[in-house]
């Protein structure tokens, strides 16, 4: 007895049935078979199978995109901006004014006198230039969070790719683990006919099983890697994946299109050393506000006397710079940090050309390894495999010659593999190069 189709594929189906066939089905089994398995192939291939395969696979670019949405290390960023946006607000802020209230004539001495009560307002003026100062020093700030983020948003997605191309690494090298099992499948089957014919001794069946032991335990150890690698990329994209997907990496190379000079002329422009530039104008806005610390603010007040009703009075207060080691000391510290930042600066560029230049002899040392894996050359050593299965069976090449083929097979491949990997895996650091470290 076979299953009863699917309540919401029935209910599909039976929808399609009337619209095509323009007639009502009171029941199921009415549909004939003819046109149910019409409709239900149709439905499948047109709409099944392609939400199916989208469903399925993750791309990079896909991958990129949650990750600049949902990656915590992004958002910190961004939080990183509001935080210097409301700086700069307290920063370019005016003086609050102050009410002020005085008694005087309090009579503690138990002596009745006249007392007096003073109600007013103050306010401080600050010198000329010290609030612009300010209000320019929290814009430069808020301009290198905001090149800090994109500086963050590199990193981060160059985390993203290297965590993608090693879950394709890790699924590529599983899917061919198992490829090479059923090799071995195959060839026991081959094995035991000959064997069963006198064709053999048994040997060759006890060494073709005892091969295919340490192939086993490398899909285990194939998998928990999968799974290693997948939980690193989920990680990354901030929890935005429920469920594992299939990740797809096309198995060839371009040669890299930029020349190494190329490459540091556009790193002149790095997020990191603009952010770096922003730095540098700011601690130059605070040595120039620490140089006007002994220009004096002017504190102006006025009250009102509760007895001399008539007369209003006022005030105007400020400070006597007597001492110089207030604005020698704070034009020191501003100093030093500036110093600090010019030097984290060229220290950072340094930096940056070393990891590119080290790179991209990386880069073109592997394109000469991987032009040496001739796309159809490897693809003969695939069909080796099975090729000489065939021969085996017809008695034209030697056990000794199955497992070389084997083995030529493996090592090739694997080769190629690692080697093409290794390759964007580089490809994803030069953009980053110098910035962070970077560990295979």
């Amino acid at each position: 007895m076979g299953k009863n189709p699917d309540p919401f594929l029935e209910r599909i189906l039976r929808s399609i049935s009337i619209i095509l066939l323009g007639k009502k089905s009171s029941g199921w089994g009415r549909l004939s078979s003819k046109w149910f398995i019409l409709f239900s192939l149709v439905f499948i291939l047109v709409f099944i199978l392609p939400l199916a395969a989208g469903e399925k696979v993750l791309t990079l670019e896909e991958a990129l995109n949650l990750a600049l949405k949902a990656n915590p290390e992004i958002l910190q960023a961004q939080q990183e901006i509001e935080a210097w946006r409301g700086v700069g607000l307290q920063l370019s802020a005016f003086p609050l004014p102050e009410i002020t209230f005085s008694r005087e004539g309090l009579h503690l001495s138990r002596q009745e006198g006249e007392s007096e009560i003073n109600f007013g307002v103050q306010y401080l003026v600050e010198f000329p230039g010290k609030r612009a100062l300010r209000r320019e020093l929290g814009q430069h700030g808020l301009e290198a969070s905001l090149w800090r983020l994109e500086t963050r948003k590199r990193l981060v997605l160059a985390q993203v790719k290297r965590a993608y191309y090693l879950v394709a690494l890790a699924q590529e090298k599983l899917n061919y683990y198992r490829s090479l099992l059923d090799f071995f499948r195959e060839s026991l089957r081959t094995v035991q006919l000959r064997y069963e014919a006198g064709e053999v001794p048994y040997l060759d069946v006890l060494r073709l099983e005892l091969e295919k032991l340490p192939l086993q335990n490398e899909i285990i150890v194939a998998e928990q890697d999968l799974e290693a690698n997948w939980a690193e990329l989920a990680l990354l994209l901030g929890g935005e994946l429920k469920e594992r997907r299939e990740v797809a990496v096309e198995l060839k190379f371009q040669p890299l299109p930029r020349s190494l000079e190329e490459m540091l002329r556009e790193a002149e422009m790095r997020p990191s050393l603009v952010a770096l530039d922003k730095e540098i104008e700011r601690s130059q806005n605070e040595v120039e506000l620490a140089k006007m610390i002994l220009r004096p603010d002017v504190r102006l007040s006025l009250y009102y006397p509760s007895l001399r009703t008539s007369s209003w009075g006022f005030e105007v207060g400020t400070a006597i710079p007597l001492w110089r080691s207030p604005q020698k000391g704070a034009v020191t510290e501003a100093l030093a940090r500036k110093k600090t930042a010019e030097i984290s600066r060229e220290f950072q560029r340094q930096k940056i050309v070393a990891g590119i230049t080290v790179v991209f002899n990386r880069l073109k040392s592997l394109e000469r390894r991987l032009e040496l894996f001739d796309q159809a050359r490897l693809e003969e050593v695939r069909s080796l495999l099975h090729l000489s299965i065939s021969l085996y069976a017809q008695g034209k090449v030697s056990f000794l010659d199955l497992l070389d083929a084997y083995r030529v097979n493996r090592e090739t491949y694997f080769s190629f593999l690692n080697t093409l990997f290794e390759y964007y895996l580089s490809l994803a650091e030069i953009d980053v190069a110098g910035e962070t470290e970077w560990s295979d």
